[in-house]
Order: structure tokens, then sequence, then C-alpha cells
């Protein structure tokens, strides 16, 4: 018995994950366009990008990273809402890094160091992004851009290691993820270094 390739069609509505990312992309320029502060706004979804891998793994359900993109992007809307208003003294970049550690010892506590590879690999994650939106706010702020960029960047390979291995998250989040890391992180770049 021959295997035969999917139809075209089939394997373009496989690829629903990269099209939704490209729209999220576009509305990620458009951000970059029409508002000046990449590195206030960028850097702490580094935190938020890290934190929804750690979330989904904390539950052991990796289609939760779905869930998790929506809660903790509602987490970092209030901590900005609240910063431009200046109702809170807590940094949007720190408050994400805060709950990033949360996030962690949730873990801790729901036991999944027992999975000590995955558990190192996530806590590494934690740690590294961790760092990294920290810095985009404690540098100047064309330089907070750039590590912003790199960050997503950075994030893009994550997701990229993690479609490989399919542990943590679900194939279509990282796929979504990475796409829209590669493409934010290059805007970011760009538009750090125009």
């Amino acid at each position: 018995m021959t295997e035969t390739a999917l139809p075209p069609r089939r394997e373009l509505a496989d690829r629903w994950p990269t099209a939704v990312a490209m729209v999220a992309i576009a509305v990620a320029v458009a951000v970059m366009v029409l508002l000046d502060g990449e590195a206030e706004l960028f850097g702490p979804a580094i935190a938020v990008m890290a934190g929804i891998y750690l979330m989904a793994y904390a539950l052991g359900r990796p289609s939760t990273a779905w869930l998790a993109f929506v809660v903790l992007s509602a987490v970092v809307s209030v901590l900005h809402i609240l910063d431009g208003r200046q109702v809170s003294g807590v940094d949007p970049a720190v408050g994400m890094t805060i709950v990033l550690v949360l996030l962690w010892l949730w873990t801790v506590a729901r036991r999944r160091f027992t999975e000590a590879r995955t558990f190192s690999i996530q806590t590494a994650g934690m740690v590294g992004f961790g760092v990294l939106t920290l810095l985009c706010t404690a540098v100047a702020p064309r330089l907070g851009i750039v590590l912003a960029g790199v960050g997503f960047l950075a994030h893009g390979a994550w997701d990229a290691y993690h479609f490989r291995v399919n542990r943590v998250v679900n194939r279509p989040w990282s796929e979504f993820c990475a796409v829209v890391d590669l493409g934010v992180g290059v805007a970011l770049i760009v538009v750090a270094t125009a």
C-alpha cells in the first residue's frame, strides 16, 4: 500500500497557526508604528511568553498554552494600565518577572519537578527570559528595544525546540508563537536600529 500526500487544501488548513501569527505580527508592527514605547511594551512580553510555557507545564496539559496566553496577556495589560495611570509603583517588566517566578513556584508545588529534564529546561527558560525582561527595563530605551528583539528571537528558538520535541505545549501553539516571535523580534531590532 502506498501513502499519498494530503491534498494541498488540507496542508494549508493545517498551517492555521502561521496564518493567525501573521495577523498578530501585523498588529504588533502597527503598535510599534503608532506608539513610542517598544521596550516598555514588548520587554514584559518576554516574561509572558516564558510564563505561558510554565503555566501549561504546571497544568500538565499542552493545549492549555492558549488559555495561559489569554490569562497572562490580561495580567500584563492590567500592569501596563496601572503603570500608565501611575496607580502602581510596579514596572510591568518587574511585575511579569514576579509572575514568572510565582508560576515556577506553582510548578514546584504541583510536583512537576519529578520530570527532571523538562523541569530543568523550564527553569532555565524562566531564569533566562526573566533576566532578559528585567534588562529591557534597566537599560537605555534603544538598547531595551534591541534586547526585547533578541528576547523574542531567543523565544522563537525556544518555540522551535518545543515544536520538535512536542512537549509542554501543543504544536499549534509552538508554531504560532515561533512565527510571532521571529517576526516581532526582527521588527523590534529594525525599529531600534532605524
